[in-house]
């Protein structure tokens, strides 16, 4: 794969550097105490972020610290969430805290669903946040720190341990209304609300099995559904990149 996004993770970041006084020498970014490097490797199929502390005499030793695995299937708003996270990071490295605003976050709008009746990740996030309301001020707090959705890794956050303690519970009413969204997203979502679905109830299940049966037994007769979820266990498990954003 070429490297044809990796403008797109440095302007993702190029905010954050330019506000903390880093300048770019041969693909390095330095202030005066850190240096920053992004790179992509074929092999690993990853980008990857390396810091390092910058001694007196101006020598440093850049080391990884984050990566993303990034292949052929992603495009530029994946990587754009890959700028986000390594900004994120750099952060901490910086020991800078996130801080937001009571009103920056309360001027954030809830997703809405969209005027044209697409069922996207924006309409499967209101469902979301209208059976689980206490998570509206959750995803107003996520927007505010990362100034994006990274729906991933909130529904990975905020979502998965959501639908673990419905199937724990097993209360029918509560499993109905939660799965009746599930199902209609499944049926009526296009591919990236499809893929999240499935991801998120996989997520659930992983090293549970009470969770997975339960799970199996609301979808009741939609054998699809059931397969893609039971297939998809073991990709969450093994996969770095999907572990990290929805075991949490």
């Amino acid at each position: 794969m070429d490297n044809r996004y990796l403008e797109n993770v440095i302007k993702e970041m190029q905010p954050f550097l330019d506000e903390n006084g880093f300048k770019a020498v041969d693909g390095v970014y330095k202030n005066d105490k850190k240096a920053a490097a992004v790179e992509y490797s074929d092999e690993r199929q990853m980008y990857i972020l390396k810091t390092a502390d910058i001694a007196e005499d101006g020598s440093y030793e850049l080391a990884e610290v984050n990566a993303w695995l990034f292949d052929d299937s992603q495009n530029a708003k994946d990587a754009e969430a890959v700028g986000i996270d390594f900004t994120s990071t750099l952060r901490d490295e910086l020991g800078i805290k996130r801080t937001r605003s009571a009103a920056a976050t309360n001027a954030i709008d809830l997703p809405t669903a969209s005027k044209d009746g697409s069922y996207n990740i924006t309409a499967f996030t209101k469902k979301v946040l209208d059976v689980f309301p206490a998570l509206k001020d959750e995803y107003k707090a996520h927007v505010a720190v990362y100034g994006n959705f990274l729906y991933l890794n909130f529904f990975g956050e905020k979502l998965v341990p959501q639908i673990k303690a419905v199937l724990l519970e097993n209360n029918k009413k509560s499993i109905k209304k939660l799965f009746d969204v599930l199902g209609n997203g499944y049926l009526q979502g296009d591919r990236d609300t499809v893929n999240t679905i499935v991801a998120v109830v996989a997520a659930a299940c992983v090293n549970d099995e009470t969770v997975k049966a339960n799970a199996i037994a609301a979808l009741g007769d939609n054998k699809h559904f059931i397969d893609s979820v039971t297939q998809f266990i073991p990709v969450v498990s093994s996969n770095k990149k999907l572990s990290a954003a929805l075991l949490k």
